[in-house]
């Protein structure tokens, strides 16, 4: 059928008396409309296989078909094909098959032209009125399967909301569904007869799949058959468990059916079915569009439930990688600490040994004059491992689970067992103005660990610097319900490019680094709630802040501009900044 269109209403007439086509062409054309007109019903339909027209004016008795047939099967055409019937034998009957096709007006023979004019411009408004209202109500019914689909939390509540949507819309009463799941091979089909509904499972048949892969393309639009053999994906030798979900089990032999595949692109995610209304063996092209559409959107719905599976198994997989990656850290940390400790112990033991080994020289040698200096060494000695010791049994792992702990006590704990280390001794670590009783729900190990890897990082930065010096600040803001802890080092600092990688992947600048500790550290402030600010300054040095919510506030995530960029929320990081990294 052409669709080329005017700006001009189309009309076609038709009736077997050339007279009255000329005078109704002659009158309409002079009201600017594009008229055609023919003398047969059957000339009729082939203008309306060739054209759209706007309105049908036809006699109703006619030779060979009759006015009421042309109408019925020029709406099977065009479902909006606007009707007025003229006839010079009017009575009851033919009145009220012309009200059941749904005329716009009803003439008698002979009329006046006045009448006829007047006729087709009631019968065009009511036309665009008729027109609106069902843009209204096809828009109204896009909006109803919108937040159907929207409402829908898994496959099952899905296609059976899709099948019972389509079934009022249809205004029928059976129906089925099935939806294949080709991750377990299964398929799922719901049945709904009358009142009663039914689901069913099993294993989904290869060869009914091996033939839906082949024939995809014969399953993009909604089709009515009466028999196996009329349905696209019929085999002679397909058994019968692949018929039985062609056919939903309520089905006569020889019934009408209606298939809508449910298909996007190479899938097909499965079919809903349904039996039509009066047994049709067609349907009108607005049922086929809501059809088409309804299906095209539950497989758009049904494909992203499939992406957001898909996502969520990814992410879960990634959740426990870096679960996994804070245990290696936790692992390669305490390795760390043994050596370290070890260390420690042998400089101590170092100590107290040679005091040892002086108080016995000069014993044998019976100078008793600088024993009393030998001894107090070895008592202070003696008292720093005790310290050292305790400061061990207090940083001990004791849980995995929150619980409330001071984090200024926990933070002059990890200082105190630090400062004696090798890499800590040509540092100045200095402490800003005390603050008491910040309290915070937190894992006490993962806090020693993020504190034990920022210290490390920072002496490790000013390695290579003149000056050597890590600055620490606690301050509370008790009406934002947070606290502000933050770390600052004189070291080499880091450029932006190197920056913004140092908290989102494995990355080290140390010859000797695994990547793992700053990411771990970033892990280990999401888990508590925190927000991370990191300002850098290649050769002038780094500051790392960490806000972490007291003891009885929500975390601190959702509180940053909703503007920042994925990466932003991830380490909000100023523009000209740098930072050393292990």
């Amino acid at each position: 059928m052409s669709e080329e269109r005017t700006g001009q209403p189309q009309i076609l007439v038709v009736d077997d008396e050339t007279v009255v086509v000329s005078l109704v062409r002659d009158a309409l054309e002079d009201d600017n409309y594009a008229v055609e007109t023919c003398g047969t019903a059957e000339d009729a339909l082939n203008w309306l296989t060739r054209k759209r027209f706007d309105l049908l004016i036809t006699d109703i008795r006619m030779p060979g078909m009759d006015g009421i047939e042309l109408v019925c099967r020029g709406r099977e055409m065009l479902p909006d094909l606007g009707v007025i019937f003229i006839t010079g034998y009017a009575n009851l009957a033919s009145a009220k098959n012309a009200i059941k096709q749904g005329a716009f007006d009803y003439i008698m023979k002979p009329f006046e032209l006045s009448e006829i004019r007047q006729a087709v411009r009631n019968a065009l408004v009511k036309k665009s009125e008729v027109a609106a209202k069902s843009a209204e109500q096809e828009l109204t019914r896009m909006s109803d399967l919108s937040q159907m689909l929207f409402a829908a939390n898994d496959r099952i509540s899905l296609i059976t909301s899709s099948l019972k949507f389509i079934m009022m819309n249809q205004h029928v009463a059976n129906g089925a569904a099935v939806l294949f799941n080709r991750r377990e091979n299964m398929f799922t089909e719901i049945t709904i007869y009358g009142a009663t509904e039914n689901l069913t499972e099993g294993p989904l048949d290869p060869e009914l799949d091996a033939v839906i892969g082949e024939r995809i393309e014969a399953l993009r639009h909604p089709i009515v058959s009466t028999c196996f053999e009329d349905h696209p994906l019929y085999t002679p030798t397909m058994p019968e468990k692949g018929r039985a979900l062609m056919r939903p089990p309520w089905a006569r032999q020889g019934q009408p059916l209606v298939h809508v595949p449910i298909t996007r692109a190479n899938t097909a995610f499965g079919r809903i079915v349904f039996e039509p209304s009066d047994s049709a063996t067609s349907l009108k092209d607005s049922d086929l569009k809501f059809l088409a559409v309804t299906a095209s959107q539950l497989a758009t719905t049904l494909e992203n439930l499939d992406l957001l599976e898909e996502t969520q198994k990814a992410y879960a997989g990634l959740k426990e990688l870096q679960d996994e990656t804070i245990r290696l850290e936790t692992i390669a940390t305490r390795g760390l600490m043994s050596a370290e400790i070890g260390h420690e112990m042998n400089n101590f033991i170092g100590v107290v040994a040679g005091n040892l080994s002086l108080l016995d020289f000069n014993i044998k040698k019976g100078n008793f004059n600088d024993l009393q200096k030998y001894t107090t060494a070895m008592a202070g000695t003696i008292e720093k491992i005790k310290k050292f010791t305790a400061n061990l049994m207090d940083l001990r792992p004791i849980s995995s689970e929150k619980t409330t702990i001071s984090f200024d006590r926990l933070l002059a704990e990890v200082l105190d067992y630090l400062k004696p280390q090798k890499r800590f001794r040509d540092v100045t670590v200095t402490v800003s103005e005390a603050v008491d009783n910040v309290l915070f729900d937190a894992d006490p190990t993962q806090m020693q660990q993020l504190l034990y890897n920022f210290f490390n990082n920072a002496a490790d930065a000013t390695a290579e610097s003149s000056r050597k010096e890590i600055s620490v600040c606690l301050n509370v803001q008790r009406e934002e319900g947070l606290f502000r802890f933050s770390i600052t080092d004189t070291g080499c600092g880091m450029p932006p490019e190197l920056l913004h990688r140092a908290f989102q992947e494995r990355f080290t600048t140390k010859v000797s680094g695994h990547g793992f500790g700053l990411v771990v550290c970033k892990r280990i402030i999401d888990n508590h709630g925190g927000r991370l600010h990191v300002d850098s300054t290649p050769g002038q040095g780094t500051t790392i802040t960490v806000d972490f919510p007291l003891s009885g506030h929500g975390p601190l995530h959702g509180q940053t501009d909703a503007a920042k960029t994925a990466a932003e929320e991830q380490v909000m990081i100023p523009t000209s900044c740098g930072f050393r990294a292990g």
